[in-house]
């Protein structure tokens, strides 16, 4: 594992409606993870309570940022203009998030299902290991798994 990069940050938020809310990230970190102006998968940790997967991305005019979502905000307790204490690292996991369980015995068991996943953008990948995780009880897991190996075989 990488040595982590400790940093502060405010949380700040795109002024159109409905903006993300977002911190930026100095350009000396930045430059530690990211090659020219390609988004680096990171893993993070703010305000030594809530840890997550993301990417540091570079901001149009400049500077990089990591995107802060709703679940993070509720689960740090975040608010708008918030003083952040983030620590980051290079994140080694396959696809930028971590596999979930069901999905990986799933892909195990179904040739078909594991080759369109596999030939599958990086991001849908992510996209979807993020939704199947984010589900709190196993069988939902399992419903979400079947249901995205489903669709990649009928070519959504």
């Amino acid at each position: 594992m990488q040595e982590s990069i400790h940093f502060e940050a405010t949380l700040d938020r795109l002024p159109k409606k409905g903006g993300e809310f977002y911190m930026l990230v100095p350009d000396e970190v930045a430059a530690q993870f990211v090659e020219g102006r390609k988004p680096a998968r990171v893993r993070c940790v703010l305000n030594e309570k809530v840890e997550f997967q993301c990417a540091i991305r570079p901001r149009g005019g400049g500077g990089f940022y990591i995107n802060i979502g709703t679940p993070l905000r509720q689960e740090g307790k975040f608010v708008l203009g918030q003083k952040l204490f983030a620590k980051v690292w290079k994140d080694e996991s396959e696809f930028g998030r971590d596999m979930p369980e069901e999905l990986k015995e799933l892909l195990e068991i179904d040739e078909v299902g594991k080759r369109l996943f596999y030939e599958s953008m990086p991001s849908k990948q992510r996209a979807m290991i993020y939704y199947i995780a984010r589900a709190k009880s196993v069988q939902v897991r399992i419903d979400r798994a079947i249901m995205f190996i489903d669709r990649l075989k009928a070519g959504r």
